[in-house]
Order: structure tokens, then C-alpha cells, then sequence
């Protein structure tokens, strides 16, 4: 799927998912340690091999020490603006938010709008073929 995010830059999609934030949860309540605990595992997965990974830390709280109740996360590629050499190369990054559940919205406009006005240029990582 291609996406035209507000910057305006044109990227495609490569993966989309979500989770709930506490579904792992068995007891206790949420609580500093355990959102640390989650952060850490979702912003160093071994799903996403050595892509850079980018947590957006805005928002992220529903009320204090709990966190919002869902994980998002896209894989979003883009191919470079052609040069006079012959390697080609893209930019890639994997972002991460948290959010609230949207059970009205489509993939795309959750996609959008978490990943907002996100400055590509400045935190996408280049890869080289």
C-alpha cells in the first residue's frame, strides 16, 4: 500500500500491526517498571532484524502510569530520488506509537494520523543495494 504522509512524502507501506499494550498483563496493575518493561521489548524486537526503530514518545499516556491501550507499528519504505550513480537506494523505518483503540476508522487514516507530520528526512535510515 502507498502512502502520501501530511509532509507530503510518498513511502509504502511493508507492515502494519497492532496489539494491546497490557495483553500480556496476568496481575498487578500498570506501573513505571512495567511500562519501561514494554517499551524496551517493543522498541528492540527481533521482529524487525537491523532497521531503525523509532518509538514516538507523544501521547503516549491514557493517565499516569498507564499507557494507551494500543501498540502500532509500521515498516514504512521509500524509494530514493534517482542519481547519476548506479546504486540504488531507498530509506526505511519502523515507528512505533501508542494509541487508542479504532474500531471507526480505516488501516490508512489510523496509519495518517499516528504517523502525523513524522520528519522523514531527518529520522529514516538509507539503505544502500
Amino acid at each position: 500500500m502507498n502512502l502520501k504522509l501530511k509532509t507530503g512524502k510518498e513511502v509504502s507501506l511493508e507492515t502494519f500491526s497492532m496489539s494491546m499494550t497490557y495483553g500480556g498483563l496476568l496481575v498487578g496493575e500498570p506501573n513505571e517498571a512495567i511500562n519501561d518493561s514494554i517499551i524496551g521489548l517493543i522498541k528492540y524486537s527481533k521482529d524487525w532484524g537491523n532497521k531503525k526503530v523509532l518509538l514516538k514518545k507523544k501521547n503516549q499516556y491514557s493517565s499516569k502510569n498507564v499507557l494507551k491501550p494500543i501498540i502500532y507499528t509500521v515498516w514504512l519504505t521509500s524509494e530514493a530520488v534517482p542519481t547519476n550513480t548506479d546504486i540504488k537506494d531507498a530509506s526505511s523505518i519502523v515507528l512505533i506509537w501508542f494509541g487508542e483503540a479504532h474500531s471507526d476508522k480505516s488501516i490508512h487514516e489510523i496509519i495518517i494520523e499516528g504517523v502525523g507530520d513524522f520528519d522523514w528526512d531527518s529520522n529514516a535510515e538509507n539503505i544502500y543495494y
